[in-house]
């Protein structure tokens, strides 16, 4: 199991307000939560964190360290958490994106994630958050 203090330290370089130990651990421990970490010849590149309840499922956060960036590793990490989502029975998948992270919307809505809601000046008490869905097919084609 991936230790809560390497993740936070890892959202410490890569967030403005960052999850500390205590509340990646707690996100750790949550029931149906999941994740992936990049790694490469041992050294941390990126990870995601995501739980599934009932028929959804939601990325809690999505990482990759600055100097890792550029390369997929985004994406992959998502395409593991979207197929693991889907093999669950989730029916979509959530996150949350700041508004002006044009980066990560360019990401998401390349994967085929829609806008379903704004929550005004909640980063920092400036910033828009984004509500991103995305559908997720399920075996046999239904939707």
């Amino acid at each position: 199991m991936v230790h809560a203090a390497l993740l936070a330290g890892m959202h410490k370089v890569c967030f403005a307000e960052p999850w500390n130990e205590a509340a990646m651990a707690g996100m750790l421990a949550m029931p149906g939560s999941y994740g992936f970490l990049a790694a490469a010849a041992d050294r941390p590149q990126g990870f995601i964190l995501c739980r599934s309840a009932a028929d959804e499922a939601e990325v809690l956060t999505l990482l990759v360290l600055p100097g890792e960036r550029r390369h997929g590793l985004a994406k992959a990490l998502l395409a593991e958490a979207l197929a693991k989502a889907q093999s669950g029975g989730a029916a979509s998948m959530f996150l949350e994106v700041a508004a002006n992270n044009q980066a990560a919307l360019a990401l998401y809505t390349g994967l085929g994630f829609l806008q379903v809601g704004r929550r005004p000046r909640y980063y920092g008490g400036q910033t828009d958050a984004l509500i991103l869905r995305k559908a997720l097919v399920q075996p046999g084609g239904a939707w």
